[in-house]
């Protein structure tokens, strides 16, 4: 292909309140403030939002890891609304969560339930295909949902030898309605690469992390695909069916300024061919290729499109001097 797609280099969350939120992501979770400011007016008009939106931004960084990164935006001058409003994990629309390793499962529930964090359910070991994973769903602020993930088979790398939070976003969820659906937009048409394909269930009424009544989870078939914008695992999606469950379609809903967790931004090689490439194979972008300034990143050509499940994607090349 005459294209490049590369790793997500941030997940854009949008928050109500900056200030209040930025302390569980340096004080509790460790990571540090790559940059802070204002957000460039053409970011305002590349989305269609209000001349008088102003937008300040903070972008996260994890042991200097220039992707997995979390960008929290503050939008000021402009109504907003929950993305996933009382959301449960069987809600399809939007994005579930984002993932994040931890080298002790308890202490990092125990540390976020203390601040007020909840729980779909307490940590539960769980095995997924080839994987047996300890894992949490905690919300907390702005209705963001992040998966705590301690996996002991085959174990997870801590190639920073740390206690507590020991990667960046390694990967992140969304609960779709049709996962040949959306594996066909992702990978067909999007040129995604399908990592695993796994269906599981538990053999008996449990606990599960996904917080389903105990008589509904030996019932209930879990199908995923990960997925990847590389051939690498270093930043991955996952594309989540809960089969037979019908809850709430919060699709649309997944736009900016709404608050919660926005956007997968991924950088291109090549953007123009890329952005050819998906208008062949029948991908109406939400917002047309452009030029943006994205601070902290640089002037770049960006453009957005929409998963079948609402998910807003943006793709960028940063322009050479």
């Amino acid at each position: 292909m005459n294209f490049q797609l590369q790793t997500y280099s941030e997940i854009v969350i949008s928050v109500k309140n900056l200030d209040a939120v930025l302390p569980v992501y340096t004080q509790t979770l460790g990571w540090e403030v790559a940059w802070r400011g204002e957000g460039d007016k053409s970011q305002i008009q590349f989305w269609n939002l209000p001349e008088a939106t102003e937008i300040e931004e903070i972008l996260l960084r994890f042991q200097n890891l220039d992707y997995g990164q979390i960008r929290l935006i503050q939008f000021k001058n402009i109504e907003q609304k929950l993305i996933r409003p009382a959301g449960q994990t069987w809600d399809t629309g939007g994005i579930l969560d984002i993932d994040l390793r931890t080298s002790d499962l308890q202490k990092t529930y125990d540390e976020l339930t203390e601040l007020g964090w909840h729980a779909y359910s307490r940590p539960v070991m769980q095995t997924m295909g080839p994987f047996i994973v300890e894992e949490v769903l905690l919300k907390g602020h702005d209705e963001v949902v992040i998966a705590f993930v301690h996996r002991s088979v085959p174990p997870h790398p801590n190639p920073f030898e740390l206690e507590g939070i020991t990667s960046n976003v390694y990967l992140s969820a969304m609960i779709i309605k049709d996962l040949k659906v959306a594996t066909d937009f992702f990978v067909n048409k999007l040129g995604f690469i399908s990592h695993n394909e796994i269906s599981f269930k538990t053999d008996k009424p449990e606990t599960t992390m996904f917080g389903l009544p105990h008589n509904l989870a030996d019932k209930t078939n879990v199908k995923l695909n990960i997925i990847g914008s590389t051939e690498t695992r270093d930043g991955l999606l996952d594309l989540v069916e809960l089969e037979g469950l019908l809850g709430e379609d919060f699709s649309a809903n997944a736009y900016p300024p709404n608050r919660g967790i926005l956007m997968y931004r991924f950088p291109v090689k090549n953007i123009q061919n890329y952005y050819d490439y998906i208008l062949k194979n029948g991908v109406h972008p939400v917002c047309k290729i452009k030029k943006v300034q994205l601070n902290s990143i640089g002037e770049v050509e960006l453009f957005a499109a929409q998963s079948p499940d609402g998910v807003w994607l943006e793709f960028y090349e940063v322009i050479s001097d």
